[in-house]
């Protein structure tokens, strides 16, 4: 699996690189290793309530996409995370439950 973490009105320090890969070895066991997972970090500065920090991922070929925003980026991840893991676990029992249907009949 390849990460490719953009950071847009930010800089990427170390230790929030190695907070997002902690928290995406959450959802290694939905990943593949050809998949290309794209990770953006982005701070809205102009946002009338002060700033709103962003992130969002993506999963190519799948298509799997998935943003939130919070206080600070460790908030975004950790609600960014769980969104992506229900759509990769809902898409991985579609792919099993028509495996077994295919199999009945």
């Amino acid at each position: 699996m390849a990460v490719n973490i953009k950071a847009t009105n930010t800089t990427l320090t170390p230790s929030i690189r190695e907070f997002i890969n902690d928290k995406l070895a959450q959802i290694s066991n939905f990943i593949k290793e050809e998949d290309k997972i794209h990770v953006e970090l982005e701070v809205n500065k102009k946002h009338k309530s002060g700033k709103i920090f962003r992130a969002e991922i993506d999963i190519q070929p799948r298509g799997n996409y998935a943003e939130a925003e919070g206080n600070d980026f460790f908030e975004a991840m950790d609600l960014l995370i769980p969104k992506i893991k229900e759509q990769l676990t809902k898409a991985k029992d579609k792919r099993v439950s028509l495996r077994r249907r295919r199999k009945k009949i």
